[in-house]
């Protein structure tokens, strides 16, 4: 692929965020927004964006911050709590939290979610595949928030850039809706960009997806020729990352990550991802927008960053001895100090 192609593949994707000025005198108020945030995997560097947005913009705020350490049952619980405080927006982090507490839009019901509290949500990869949103032009109620997964076409257009493809290797989690989703879009997107793909799924052992499966999984996906192998967005799969990568590089086969984590804090060789910092700056600036400029949530877009981020894990490419081509190079943030093999 040639550079102006990638470059304009590229084009128009930041974030709002950066062009938020600080709100003015009027419209500040002394009295801070109580925000109710529920996370999924604890405090990250999305959390730590959106914190960030309301202090550099001088916007007084009290975080009310919940983990539900990846249980479900949990979020219920979380539910009532913010009803039962008052607060003025709920935050939610990721797509099976929102999901859980805020409903799908087929199936809100107020006696079990949020409703009547306005809401901005945060890392779900597939607003309308997974019904959070009918579209991402209005969500039709009282929430609205970002998209953190750079579009599919995108993301296989650079691993084609890095390396033409005739197979691609998925190993996903089952249970993960996302990953469900990712393989319907790969699957299409194969058929127009003549590549295979090639999806086995963990094991799933008393309801609960396998760790101890994840290598197996690999060396078959490696079995059958596969060219890449895809990560896709996935709690379980970003959890257990350093097992999921090892066992890539163990079958020398090259890895594309959906997110950062598995190539910035592990050992995936290359991703192209919007940054979790930045898509929570731009999620606050959506919260600024309905505390502060009283903006109905359904009236916002759910948007994405406008720029992402391409990554190579360089210590990953020595030890393939699989090296990117320039054009590419010249593009990509070059991470060679974490993750080393």
């Amino acid at each position: 692929m040639k550079r102006r192609d990638i470059l304009a593949g590229l084009a128009g994707l930041g974030a709002a965020a950066a062009c938020a000025g600080p709100a003015s005198a009027a419209e500040k108020k002394t009295k801070p927004f109580r925000i109710y945030m529920a996370l999924y995997r604890g405090w990250e560097e999305c959390a730590q964006g959106f914190k960030d947005y309301f202090t550099n913009q001088n916007i007084p705020v009290e975080l009310i911050v919940r983990d539900a350490a990846q249980d479900k049952s949990k979020l219920p619980e979380f539910v009532a709590e913010a009803k039962s405080l008052g607060v003025d927006l709920v935050f939610t982090w990721g797509t099976t939290v929102t999901q859980e507490m805020l409903g799908t839009f087929d199936t809100v019901d107020p006696t079990k979610h949020i409703t009547h509290i306005p809401a901005v949500f945060a890392i779900v990869s597939q607003p309308v595949g997974s019904k959070v949103v009918p579209s991402l032009k209005s969500s039709g109620r009282n929430i609205t928030g970002t998209s953190y997964l750079v579009p599919m076409e995108t993301q296989a257009n650079l691993i084609q850039s890095y390396h033409p493809i005739t197979r691609l290797g998925m190993v996903y989690n089952p249970l993960e809706k996302n990953s469900l989703v990712a393989i319907d879009e790969l699957t299409a997107l194969g058929g127009q960009m003549n590549f295979t793909l090639t999806a086995v799924p963990v094991d799933v052992v008393e309801g609960k997806p396998s760790v101890s499966s994840i290598p197996a999984k690999v060396a078959q996906v490696k079995q059958d020729g596969v060219d890449f192998l895809y990560i896709p967005p996935d709690t379980f799969l970003n959890v257990n990352r350093d097992t999921l990568t090892q066992a890539a590089l163990d079958q020398m086969l090259p890895s594309f990550a959906a997110a950062e984590n598995p190539v910035v804090n592990s050992k995936a060789m290359f991703g192209g991802v919007y940054r979790y910092y930045t898509v929570g700056q731009l999620t606050a600036y959506m919260a600024e927008q309905i505390l502060v400029h009283k903006k109905a949530p359904a009236d916002i877009p759910i948007e994405p960053p406008k720029r992402l981020t391409l990554i190579i894990n360089m210590p990953v490419v020595r030890q393939l001895g699989f090296y990117p081509p320039m054009n590419l190079l010249g593009l990509a943030e070059i991470n060679d100090l974490d993750a080393k093999p």
